[in-house]
């Protein structure tokens, strides 16, 4: 990956997250990325060492008009290649400017210049052409950095490219595990027994806070076997876990919350103070959600707890707006305004400021109400205003899943 504006911290790079993403999805192992300024001895010092390195080298940015553009001219350098200018690339790209009624800029010329070996890769949504070198029996793959332009010739050109040429048939399955509740050390011990290496697998540990996620990879030459290996290793960590895996792949669990509130033909509706609208969002983010939930309301203040849910003003006065009994209150005075199926119900101090002795920062009470009574619980967050805020919303939506597995209140009484 070459820029300056990346090396320097000013733009983030979206490429190199996008292709090791799609790469990786299709079974290719990506050994490594590498980020290198507009300083042409660097570049050539990189390809040179990518070149040792793997079979295949996919390089983003660079390719511009610009004096700070110099990956062709480095790429020539580097791999003892002459620069010679594609007259039909030329005016390919003066077409593309008098198609816009405008005259092509003579420095744009430098766009139509290429090593002389080099495969041309043509762009039809930008200016700058890819192209293609070999040396050293490694395949380089130049590509143009507007994230735009570089998506379309990796999906259009690179990646098809090298699934034909990938030697032999491997197949490639993954799985994403995500589990919310144990520490990722703590997932790793409890899955400190499972050799994945006996089902041509391996694992991976993804910290994604709140969340955890394991990802387990199977490959081999007979999908039947890389399909059933997969799903081995799936049910021993899903056992082993112990119903901490809340969804599999891209699922959320606003997601799951909502199919099993579906399937139940449930309805929920939702009571907040220091989430402030958080879980009602992540709920109202899934399409087909006003199915299933039935309202939210942000009641920051006690004179709202009091006013809209019931929450008398004498338990709040004795035991503080932040309390298991107020949290039962707000969930089952929104169950009860809502005739909904369950009420949830959410306080808590998210800091920075409003913490005590007896209930510091990051305290949190979580009520749930059903028809078969009402559960409470305290936790002690720690984080920022926006962890407590985000992981606070993350233990109440499970609460609800865990509400289905655990058949009712009751399960959360044991």
């Amino acid at each position: 990956m070459i820029g300056n504006e990346l090396v320097s911290g000013e733009t983030a790079d979206a490429n190199a997250f996008f292709m090791a993403g799609a790469l990786t999805e299709k079974g290719f192992r990506v050994a490594r990325v590498l980020m290198v300024g507009d300083r042409e001895e660097d570049i050539r010092e990189a390809l040179l060492g990518a070149r040792e390195r793997a079979a295949t080298v996919i390089v983003s940015g660079g390719l511009g008009p610009t004096s700070d553009d110099l990956t062709t001219a480095a790429a020539a350098a580097a791999f003892g290649e002459r620069l010679v200018l594609r007259e039909e690339i030329r005016e390919q790209i003066r077409a593309r400017f008098a198609k816009g009624g405008l005259e092509m800029p003579r420095s744009n010329e430098k766009q139509a210049v290429f090593p002389a070996g080099a495969e041309i890769i043509p762009n039809p949504v930008g200016t700058a052409p890819g192209f293609c070198l070999r040396s050293g029996g490694t395949s380089f793959f130049f590509l143009p950095g507007v994230p735009r332009e570089l998506r379309h010739l990796f999906r259009e050109s690179v990646l098809p490219r090298l699934e034909s040429e990938r030697k032999g048939s491997l197949h490639y399955r993954s799985r994403v595990l995500k589990v919310f509740g144990f520490t990722e050390s703590a997932i790793a011990d409890r899955l400190r027994g499972l050799n994945p290496e006996l089902f041509s697998a391996e694992l991976s540990y993804l910290p994604r806070y709140p969340e955890n996620h394991v990802k387990v990879v199977s490959r081999g030459a007979d999908a039947g076997a890389v399909e059933e290996n997969l799903a081995k290793v799936e049910k021993i960590i899903m056992e082993k876990l112990e119903g901490r895996v809340f969804a599999v792949d891209r699922e959320t669990l606003e997601e799951v919350v909502g199919r099993l509130l579906k399937e139940r033909q449930a309805t929920l509706a939702v009571a907040e103070s220091c989430t402030g609208g958080l879980v009602a969002h992540r709920l109202t983010n899934v399409p087909g959600s006003s199915d299933y939930f039935e309202r939210g309301l942000v009641v920051y203040s006690n004179r709202a707890k009091t006013d809209l849910l019931g929450v008398p003003e004498d338990l709040i006065a004795r035991l503080g707006a932040v309390s298991g009994p107020v949290a039962e209150k707000m969930a089952e005075g929104v169950r009860l305004l809502s005739r909904s199926t369950l009420g949830l119900g959410i306080t808590g101090i998210a800091g920075p400021g409003g913490g005590s002795a007896d209930k510091p920062v990051g305290t949190v009470f979580i009520a749930l109400a059903g028809p078969d009574g009402t559960a409470a619980r305290g936790y002690r967050f720690w984080g920022d205003r926006d962890q407590v805020k985000g992981i606070t919303a993350q233990t109440a939506l499970d609460w609800v899943r865990r509400y289905f597995l655990r058949n009712g209140i009751a399960g959360f009484k044991k």
